[in-house]
C-alpha cells in the first residue's frame, strides 16, 4: 500500500426548512471500497529448450490454473509472464465474454537489432511469447513503458492497463535477470528498471503492479544485490514511503518463497489497502501463484 495521508470529509447540507424546524440533515458518506483480486504468475510457457520449462505442463493445464483461480479465488485480473500468444487466446476462450487482455512480446536484441521472441523452437511454434494483463470487464489505456534493456540479450516489456470498473492501473513486470547480456554478464539492469517502474507507477492514483522481479527481497539475508531496490519502492511499514507488498509482514521486506529454488522473486505491490494475500504452489510452472485482494477506495 502506498503510504500517504489522505483525509475524506463528509459534507452535510442543511436546507432552510430543516434549519427552521431544528432537524439534522443526512450526512453524505464515502462509497464502500471495491474489492479487487489480482493474480500474478510466471507461467513458464515457453516451448524452447533454452527456457527450461520442460515438464511443467501443457498450455491446457497452465490456462486451467488461471481459470481455476478465477472461479475459486475470485480473481478479477491476472498479470502473467512467459505466456505464449496462442495460449493467451486459449485462456480468453475459457474465460468467456466480458474479459479484456493486453499483450506485449519479449524481444531478442542483437547489438540493437530486435526481433520478437518465439514460443517454440525455430522449427516449432511461431507465435510470440511475452507478458499479458487480463481483466474482467473493460480495459482502457493499455500502454507499454520503456525501461533500460540490454543492447544484446533478452528484452522484457513493462506495460500497464486500467481496469475500468475499479479505475485502477494494473502493471505487469518481468525484470531482467543478472547475466541477461551475454556480452557483459556482470551488468545488472534491475536497479535502473526498478527505478523506472517506480517513476511510472508513482503517477497513478490507484495501482497494483507485480510480476517476476528476478530479485530476492531487500531484507532477505541471502540477497547480495539488495542495492538494486530503490529506497522508496518497497515500503518498510506504515508511515514509511513506498508500496506495501502482498506477502509483507510489518516493516520486514521479505515473504514466502515463490520459486521452486526456495526464494521469493515474485511480487505484488499496491497503493490500495491490502485485505489478504495468497501464495499457492503449482505443478505447472517453476513459479508459484500469487493473489492479492485489495480494497479500492
Amino acid at each position: 500500500m502506498r503510504i500517504t495521508e489522505a483525509a475524506q470529509k463528509a459534507v452535510g447540507l442543511l436546507s432552510p426548512l430543516l434549519l427552521a424546524v431544528g432537524l439534522g440533515a443526512p450526512t453524505a458518506t464515502a462509497a464502500e471500497p471495491k474489492n479487487l483480486q489480482v493474480m500474478s504468475w510466471n507461467m513458464c510457457g515457453s516451448q524452447r529448450s533454452t527456457w527450461h520449462c520442460e515438464g511443467t505442463g501443457t498450455p491446457e493445464q497452465k490456462t486451467d490454473v488461471v481459470n481455476y483461480h478465477v472461479d475459486n479465488t475470485w480473481v478479477h485480473a491476472a498479470l502473467l509472464q512467459e505466456i505464449c500468444e496462442d495460449d493467451l487466446t486459449l485462456l480468453m476462450t475459457k474465460l468467456g465474454t466480458g474479459w479484456s487482455k493486453s499483450f506485449q512480446p519479449y524481444q531478442w536484441s542483437q547489438n540493437g537489432v530486435k526481433w520478437n521472441s518465439r514460443c517454440g523452437e525455430d522449427d516449432g511454434r511461431g507465435d510470440r511469447i511475452g507478458t499479458a494483463i487480463v481483466v474482467k470487464g473493460q480495459m482502457t489505456d493499455a500502454l507499454a513503458y520503456p525501461t533500460t534493456q540490454p543492447w544484446t540479450g533478452q528484452q522484457t516489456p513493462f506495460h500497464c492497463a486500467t481496469a475500468a470498473y475499479w479505475d485502477t492501473r494494473l502493471c505487469t513486470v518481468h525484470a531482467a535477470r543478472l547475466g541477461s547480456n551475454p556480452d557483459h554478464p556482470d551488468w545488472d539492469y534491475r536497479d535502473d528498471q526498478f527505478a523506472e517502474i517506480e517513476a511510472v507507477v508513482d503517477t497513478f492514483p490507484n495501482t497494483v503492479f507485480g510480476g517476476d522481479f528476478n530479485s530476492l527481497p531487500p531484507d532477505d539475508p541471502n540477497n547480495t544485490a539488495a542495492w538494486v531496490w530503490p529506497a522508496d519502492l518497497y515500503s518498510k511499514g506504515p508511515g514509511t514511503p513506498g508500496y506495501q507488498e502482498c506477502d509483507q509482514t510489518g516493516a520486514e521486506r521479505t515473504g514466502r518463497p515463490t520459486h521452486e529454488f526456495g526464494g521469493k522473486i515474485d511480487y505484488l505491490f499496491s497503493s490500495e489497502t491490502r485485505r489478504w494475500c495468497v501464495v499457492a504452489d503449482s505443478a505447472y510452472s517453476d513459479h508459484h501463484v500469487m493473489i492479492e485482494s485489495v480494497g479500492v477506495a
